[in-house]
């Protein structure tokens, strides 16, 4: 029996063998929970393994002899309130217009047998390529999702899973995308659908110091290559997807998460698709990836690696789960695709006794720049005197400017400053030195 659990609505831990739940200040909050199974709100907070996915189920609270204890359910789904099923029903008819309007052809589940589960439309394109929307709008458990993902793609069916919540458990278990739209009226009154999630885009990230994020490969200074990075399309419409993906304009990827949990799955163009994987097998969920980066083992590099998508490290489960499932934020690949650096970033420069790193003499470079750019700033500004004068004020936009070259070269000096070179020298003085030298001379010494 398990006596703690996770609330995902209030974010906290629950602790079952207390009376107040650990929580007094919810003093009614086991007679909300007890008895009123939500698939999307209870979650374990032993899911988490090293090499494995967040478990497919989430929990109830039951009691046993009087004692409320938590307990896997592995599937489940919350029926449609009326609002939902009018809104899912106005999906639905929306996709098949759109569908059969571009000339594919197109099933609903009232063409199914009785009582065997059929996707809510099934799209015939090109190619005799296949696709399922699940439209699912009530809260739904991992499992559910997982099984009929499966069935979809035994019948040879690609699954996309139209949700309208950017915290719907389908996003990330299986191709899904999602759009904005909480009432029927939202499908039926407006001319066009934007999709707000599920769709991305792989863009070349530079990793030099005019980056603020650190190399994510190295954890620290910048390699001055370029790393791969799936943004999210926007200005993207729903009628789009339905054509694009009926013919394998786009497609469906699966991105594993380095640290063993739950990846991403996306829908992406054939030409990034290809450009990403880079002549390997595409990944599948819940399988040893055998990928190389480099001259390194993938799958070494990833359990060193402890990343996610964006600039925040994860804290644990807790970060894990209460992170919104799409949060909008592009999603770092650079340990599946990266692009190597110039050599002045990698060779070392000599100085005397100083063996100084490459990365290191490219920022003290880059913020000599910055040093210049911010005079440069102020001597196009107002004097003194003619301020004090009241001849002359300083705009909004100047000010803006100054303090953002003063904070670029704040954030350069002081990442200069917490370089790892440093800690190997003892004469920190002539290593300054050594690095200014280094800096303004075009070759090794």
């Amino acid at each position: 029996m398990t006596y703690s659990v996770w609330h995902r609505g209030l974010g906290i831990t629950l602790d079952l063998t207390e009376a107040d739940l650990g929580h007094p200040e919810y003093p009614r909050l086991l007679d909300e929970i007890y008895g009123s199974y939500q698939p999307d709100l209870l979650y374990c907070l032993e899911a988490h393994e090293d090499e494995g996915f967040i478990c497919p189920g989430f929990m109830a609270i039951r009691k046993v002899n009087g004692r409320p204890h938590a307990m896997h359910v592995a599937k489940g789904e919350r029926p449609e309130t009326k609002a939902e099923s009018d809104l899912h029903k106005a999906l639905g008819e929306y996709t098949a217009q759109v569908a059969t309007g571009a000339g594919f052809r197109v099933s609903r589940p009232e063409d199914a047998a009785q009582g065997k589960h059929r996707t809510d439309v099934t799209v015939q394109g090109a190619d005799s390529r296949r696709l399922g929307y699940e439209i699912q709008l009530a809260a739904i458990a991992g499992g559910s999702v997982d099984e009929r993902t499966r069935v979809a793609l035994r019948a040879g069916i690609t699954p996309l899973w139209l949700v309208n919540n950017e915290n719907a458990i389908p996003i990330d278990r299986a191709p899904w995308a999602r759009l904005n739209v909480q009432s029927w009226r939202d499908v039926t009154d407006r001319a066009a659908l934007p999709v707000r999630g599920g769709v991305k885009q792989l863009h070349m990230s530079r990793c030099d110091w005019s980056n603020p994020v650190p190399c994510p490969q190295q954890g620290a200074g910048r390699c001055g290559g370029r790393h791969g990075l799936w943004e999210p399309v926007r200005g993207l419409y729903y009628d789009d997807v339905i054509r694009r993906t009926a013919t394998g304009e786009l497609v469906s990827l699966y991105m594993p998460h380095p640290a063993g949990r739950r990846g991403w799955h996306m829908w992406v163009t054939p030409t990034d698709k290809e450009e990403f994987l880079e002549g390997r097998p595409e990944p599948l969920p819940g399988q040893p990836t055998a990928a190389r980066v480099g001259e390194k083992d993938l799958k070494s590099v990833l359990r060193q690696a402890d990343w996610t998508a964006g600039d925040v490290l994860e804290a644990g489960i807790r970060t894990e789960l209460t992170r919104a499932r799409d949060d909008e934020r592009p999603i770092d690949a650079s340990l599946w695709h990266t692009e190597p650096g110039p050599s002045e970033f990698s060779r070392p420069f000599t100085v005397g006794e100083f063996v100084i790193p490459g990365d290191l003499v490219a920022a003290r470079r880059t913020f000599t720049r910055a040093l210049e750019h911010c005079a440069d700033i102020a001597a196009r500004l107002p004097s003194g005197a003619d301020i004090a004068a009241g001849r002359a004020e300083i705009a909004d936009d100047q000010r803006e400017r100054l303090a953002d070259a003063r904070e670029r070269c704040r954030r350069l000096a002081e990442e200069m400053h917490t370089h790892p070179w440093w800690e190997t020298v003892g004469d920190r003085h002539a290593a300054r030195e050594a690095l200014t030298h280094a800096a303004t001379h075009d070759h090794a010494f």
